[in-house]
């Protein structure tokens, strides 16, 4: 004798497939979110690294500024640097700060008085390891005599520097103080 037919088990063995297939999809979606996430993690980390070259390249150029700034402060003349129409080979002491010459927004500044900071520095338009967009740039505006500190002369210090492109940009300040052992009333 043959067994009755039972429905129930031939309308589950659908179900099993349907369940399946959904399952499967999603778990596909899953890895590939996965897949896209870790994209966003080499990306990111290589703006970070980007950013921190611009950053160092633009400290670099700062601390040059000062220091060349603190070896011939007596020896260089002021300058009007707002009658400059383009960046200097050498730093120069311009009489106003940079805030006059630009719009601070306008980053990279074209700024007169602005020099290149070209040391041990690759630079490609094009891009590619170890190299910069273009070269640091430093400025150096005379602030001023002190009134709070007798014999001291302020100085402003502006320095900006591209990263491995043209979209990443740093800038940095300083404001750097000189004393004389004589006061000196009308400026180095």
């Amino acid at each position: 004798m043959s067994a009755p037919y039972d429905s129930r088990s031939a309308t589950q063995d659908g179900m099993v497939l349907v369940t399946t297939l959904l399952l499967l999809i999603v778990i596909t979606l899953l890895a590939l979110a996965m897949f896209r996430g870790a994209g966003l993690d080499n990306r990111i980390a290589g703006n970070v690294l980007d950013k921190q070259r611009a950053l160092q390249a633009a400290d670099s150029a700062q601390e040059y500024a000062e220091q060349w700034l603190y070896d011939d402060v007596t020896t260089s003349p002021l300058v009007s640097c707002a009658a400059e129409p383009a960046a200097t080979a050498i730093p120069v002491i311009c009489n106003e700060p940079l805030v006059y010459q630009t719009q601070p927004a306008d980053v990279p500044w074209a700024a007169g008085g602005a020099f290149d900071y070209t040391t041990d520095i690759a630079t490609s338009t094009t891009g590619g390891q170890n190299t910069l967009y273009g070269y640091p740039m430093a400025y150096i505006g005379y602030l001023g005599a002190d009134a709070t500190v007798p014999g001291a002369q302020d100085y402003v210090v502006d320095a900006w520097s591209y990263g491995g492109s043209q979209a990443t940009i740093a800038v940095v300040e300083s404001t750097y103080q000189i004393r004389y052992a004589v006061a000196s009333a009308s400026g180095p």
